[in-house]
């Protein structure tokens, strides 16, 4: 009981998690029991019913049904359309229609005898299942949803005759409102604006056959002062600045994770070789400092002599670790070292093996170094054939490539020929 307090304190999260997810399992099952285990409503004479939707809103209610006692149950989708008007209701519904239409279709305005902004012609009367079409006797000065024609406007306000089409069904009813429309009210601002834009197209006609075009220096009363537009071309070099530090960045990371990658699969296939010549040299009567140091002195002759090109990290931290031991360093610490700087399992397995040695003996190490060879020399060959199989990956770009080349060359001619 002790150490189960002891793990719930350790990790309070898996108890929160625990938690949610049971209160999860509950509702789910209450909720299936609740839509499942539902039984179906009768009327006062005990008949089944189904609820039908709103006005004009038809449901599918997906149901059940067992004819029969010997029979299965089987699946079926009822459609139910939703309710319909009485005659009276209809009557109803449509004065109370026309009555609220006039509000809802003003949009920004305050009342249809100043009409300024854009009206809102609703298409169907909310919550009522009505639909609504609209005719206008001036669609010079508005379209059919409402909105203003501003070039089209006079200061005077110019009448129109919006015709509303209430329809349910068959039934329709026809109700008639008339707007009065303004041109927009516009700020100081705006107006000046205008002003500008209408004196900048007259001084180009005027201007058409001189060299420039000539701006106004002053418009309403007030001087005017002229300068080119914001050049974005500082903020473009700033981002492309900016995007090129950003992608060197992430290039010399991913350059770091390539090179690592690389550096770890060339020490996967460089072990087999140093456990195999490992194993060699034991078995021919040499000391695991003397086996280390021939291995070692090798790699470094062979860098000197130009036989061995570039760096390989198993190699380099043998060197490493023979000079901290020839300065004096513990020859067991070291090895122990050498597998960890590596960072790999295998090599860190075969330090520790060596240092394990050192203390205990050589006894058992020529079949320990017998079997890893084995093994890694297995492991070699999984690799290559990974590697091998990555290659021809690779290989399918390139390829891919080279068929969309053909591809253009034959069907580009083809297709200026037809041209032609």
């Amino acid at each position: 009981m002790k150490k189960l307090k002891n793990k719930i304190k350790e990790h309070p999260v898996y108890i929160k998690a625990g938690v949610i997810a049971l209160v999860s399992v509950l509702c789910t099952a209450c909720l299936y029991i609740s839509d499942n285990q539902r039984s179906v409503r009768t009327n006062k004479d005990g008949q089944p019913v189904l609820k039908r939707g709103e006005y004009g809103e038809d449901t599918v209610q997906e149901m059940k049904v067992l004819i029969g006692e010997d029979k299965e149950e089987e699946n079926i989708n009822i459609s139910v359309t939703g309710r319909e008007y009485t005659s009276t209701e209809m009557n109803q519904v449509f004065a109370r229609a026309g009555e609220k239409l006039e509000t809802y279709i003003l949009g920004e305005n305050e009342s249809l005898d100043e009409v300024r902004y854009d009206l809102d012609l609703i298409t169907e009367f909310p919550d009522s299942g009505i639909s609504v079409s609209w005719e206008l006797d001036r669609y010079d000065v508005m379209d059919i949803q409402g909105n203003l024609r501003e070039e089209m406007l006079t200061a005077e306000g110019t009448t129109v005759r919006l015709t509303a089409i209430l329809s349910y069904g068959e039934d329709q009813e026809i109700r008639e409102f008339y707007a009065r429309i303004f041109p927009p009210v516009k700020s100081r601002e705006d107006r000046i604006m205008v002003e500008l834009d209408q004196a900048i197209s007259q001084s180009d006609e005027k201007t058409k056959s001189q060299e420039y075009l000539v701006l106004p220096d002053s418009i309403d009363g007030q001087e005017i002062q002229w300068r080119y537009g914001t050049e974005t071309r500082a903020a473009a070099l700033l981002v492309l600045g900016i995007g090129a530090a950003c992608m060197m960045v992430v290039s010399e990371s991913q350059r770091k994770k390539e090179a690592e990658k690389k550096s770890i699969r060339q020490m996967k296939l460089d072990y087999p070789r140093i456990i195999n010549r490992f194993n060699l040299y034991i078995r021919a009567g040499m000391t695991i400092r003397r086996a280390w140091f021939c291995i070692a002195q090798d790699y470094e002759n062979k860098k000197k002599t130009g036989e061995e090109k570039g760096k390989r990290k198993a190699y380099e931290e043998m060197v490493s670790a023979m000079y901290r031991m020839q300065s004096g360093a513990a020859e067991g610490e070291c090895y122990e070292n050498y597998g960890t700087r590596c960072g790999i399992s295998a090599y860190r397995k075969f330090g520790m093996m060596l240092s394990q040695n050192l203390r205990k003996g050589t006894k058992g190490l020529t079949e320990f170094l017998g079997r890893e060879a084995e093994d890694a020399f297995e492991e070699r060959k999984n690799l290559a054939k990974k590697i091998g199989e990555e290659a021809g990956t690779k290989l399918m770009i390139p390829l891919f490539l080279m068929l969309i080349i053909v591809f253009a060359m034959v069907i580009v001619p083809s297709f200026f020929s037809i041209q032609m």
